[in-house]
């Protein structure tokens, strides 16, 4: 879909629409009208109008749940996965620059490879030690060890800077999962999901072995470029000792 934006920025504008786009975006599970409503004390028709307006303009996606009580199925609305940007005047083509960034480094094989490694683990330690300096006072707190489910709560944190929601979920074996609701570097991803996926994953790594004690093992289980609907990764071992 085009972007036009000025149209998004009209839309935007609102700053109940902007509010609502905002709590779609962190939303566990797509919303509806009704769900909306409820949120923002809105008329149910006022906040359709809201989801359909930033459908519009593609910043939403709009599609069918069945309710399982007959009758018409009822819409649900989710991210539409795309990044927006509008500040940049006059146009500069970061998404351009990411492209040949990542050719380049796929160009030099292993040793790319090991650079991308490098370079996620480095800075997703900077994001783990900024999560954690915030969330200092509970986790001194706890007296003792900290478990797996706080720990990875501030790796949801960290990542969050990462324009994704990040949440924690039980997986396998009631194991602690870190899932991304979408991909923050989906337009990059999708053309090089290889490189990306593989940074993205050193990242997760970085931020896990700061919250940690002993560096754990991460095993990423699900990816949004490589077709999954969200990037899913399992952390084990993950335990801090005060």
């Amino acid at each position: 879909m085009e972007r036009d934006p000025q149209k998004i920025s009209a839309v935007l504008a609102d700053p109940t629409r902007y509010s609502i786009y905002q709590y779609v975006l962190v939303a566990p599970d797509p919303v509806s009208a009704a769900e909306v409503a409820r949120r923002f004390d809105l008329h149910p028709n006022v906040a359709r109008m809201h989801l359909n307006r930033l459908t519009e303009v593609g910043l939403l996606r709009q599609r069918t749940e069945k309710t399982g009580r007959g009758g018409r199925p009822s819409y649900v609305y989710e991210p539409s996965g795309s990044a927006v940007s509008l500040t940049t005047v006059p146009p500069r083509d970061f998404q351009l620059l990411a492209d040949l960034l990542v050719q380049s480094l796929a160009l030099l094989g292993e040793g790319g490879k090991e650079a991308v490694e490098q370079i996620g683990h480095s800075f997703g330690r900077r994001l783990g030690q900024e999560a954690l300096s915030k969330l200092a006072p509970s986790l001194n707190a706890a007296n003792g060890a900290t478990g797996p489910q706080a720990l990875l709560e501030a790796c949801a944190m960290a990542l969050s800077r990462l324009g994704v929601s990040a949440r924690v979920i039980k997986g396998p074996g009631d194991r602690p999962s870190l899932v991304l609701k979408s991909c923050g570097f989906h337009e990059v991803a999708s053309a090089h999901p290889e490189q990306v996926c593989h940074l993205c994953k050193a990242m997760v790594e970085g931020v896990a072995q700061t919250c940690a004690e002993v560096p754990p093992a991460v095993t990423q289980a699900g990816t949004v470029p490589r077709g999954d609907l969200e990037c899913v990764y399992e952390v084990d071992g993950l335990i801090r000792l005060e």
